[in-house]
């Protein structure tokens, strides 16, 4: 019979699939909330959808906690070709906390046509250029570069900055500029005066300093340019108009105690005619769970797992070994049964841990014994009444 139950509990275990029902909300752009100011769920997919144009070719939300300057959260929605909808709806999985404030940013994106793409790289160009020109000198002797490191960084700087309200739609994302770059402005050699006449004027020298810098300058832009090229030539999209909803609240959590009841495999053994014999079987128990965290991190990237926690329990039985002696925990007449352990798909807990024993009858607690258990349960939150 006890074979049976287990069997059962491990087809619902590899059967069971969890089920999340989605809810809605819709953003009003010109109030820059979410209609009704709901509140929003925490272990449920969330859907956000809201209007746009036929020229809105990408919406992103990125979610945050109230008032942080760091995201948790980001997820996209794209107009795929030949869509001509005007609305769109980005599904956001169960990924926040119950009982706490998010600030929410909604970005509306359009898409740049080839001449726009164009005049955008032109325009980066002639900003990188100035910055080079402004960074490399001739003082009378040699051309330098004002700190190649600190140039570098800037160069980056900038690009950044030029970028920052541009995406590729292709999630292409910028490589420039690479390291390649700097070694290119701590290279000296470029620089060299080797090649000139000795008798060469002040003047000769300086206009052969400013062609070599010209010449260095172009070098980078085109090195630059070429990096940027699989961004620029990716579909790119621009910011178009920006929403911030701010403390937005989650659900609150109902408090729950989760109570199982399963099977759990325990080894006894024993001596009998001055040989040890071991014997293994199952015995059904009950017990409940504390969990120390259902928002664990692994919980996190996995819904299948969650609700770790410590379980504490009795078997419904007395453990009885080969000889037939029975043994429980004293003052509770079953054994009693602690563990750690998570659960599975929700309803399906493993724990792990051990059984506190004595021979059943007896009370001197020195005689009691520990031996390890392990045990598959079926496991229901019953509601308390009460809202974390």
């Amino acid at each position: 019979m006890n074979k049976t139950l287990l069997t059962t509990l491990l087809l619902l275990c590899s059967l069971t699939v969890s089920y999340s029902q989605e809810r809605s909300v819709k953003i009003d752009f010109e109030s820059g909330t979410f209609y009704n100011t709901p509140r929003i769920p925490f272990d449920e997919t969330l859907s956000i959808v809201g209007e746009a144009g036929k020229d809105i070719e990408m919406v992103k939300v990125n979610i945050s906690y109230e008032e942080k300057d760091y995201t948790l959260h980001s997820y996209l929605w794209n107009r795929i070709e030949r869509n001509s909808s005007e609305t769109f709806n980005i599904i956001v999985p169960p990924v926040l906390r119950s009982n706490t404030k998010y600030d929410f940013e909604i970005i509306t994106y359009k898409l740049l046509s080839n001449s726009q793409k164009s005049k955008l790289l032109e325009n980066l160009e002639s900003r990188i250029r100035f910055l080079l020109m402004n960074n490399m000198y001739y003082d009378g002797k040699n051309v330098n570069v004002n700190k190649p490191k600190n140039v570098y960084e800037e160069l980056e700087k900038l690009v950044k900055e030029s970028l920052k309200y541009h995406e590729s739609k292709n999630m292409i994302s910028v490589e420039s500029p690479s390291s390649l770059v700097l070694q290119e402005l701590e290279k000296q050699n470029d620089f060299k005066f080797s090649r000139f006449f000795k008798k060469t004027t002040r003047d000769e020298k300086s206009e052969k300093a400013n062609e070599l810098i010209q010449e260095k300058v172009d070098h980078l832009v085109k090195l630059i340019s070429t990096e940027l090229a699989p961004f620029i030539n990716s579909d790119i999209v621009q910011h178009y108009k920006l929403v911030n909803i701010k403390s937005v609240k989650t659900d609150k959590e109902r408090f729950t105690l989760p109570v199982n009841v399963g099977m759990y495999a325990w080894s006894k053994s024993v001596d009998i005619n001055s040989s040890s014999v071991e014997n293994i079987d199952f015995t059904p128990g009950v017990g409940i769970t504390i969990p120390f965290n259902n928002k664990s991190k692994l919980a996190m990237k996995s819904r299948i797992f969650d609700s770790f926690g410590f379980s504490l329990g009795v078997l419904l039985e007395p453990i009885e070994d080969a000889e037939g002696t029975e043994y429980v925990t004293p003052g509770v007449d079953l054994p009693i049964y602690t563990g750690l352990g998570f659960r599975m798909f929700k309803v399906v807990r493993f724990n792990a841990g051990i059984l506190i024993l004595g021979e059943k009858g007896t009370e001197n607690l020195e005689k009691l014994s520990i031996i390890p258990t392990a045990g598959l349960a079926l496991e229901l939150d019953l509601w308390m009444g009460i809202r974390k």
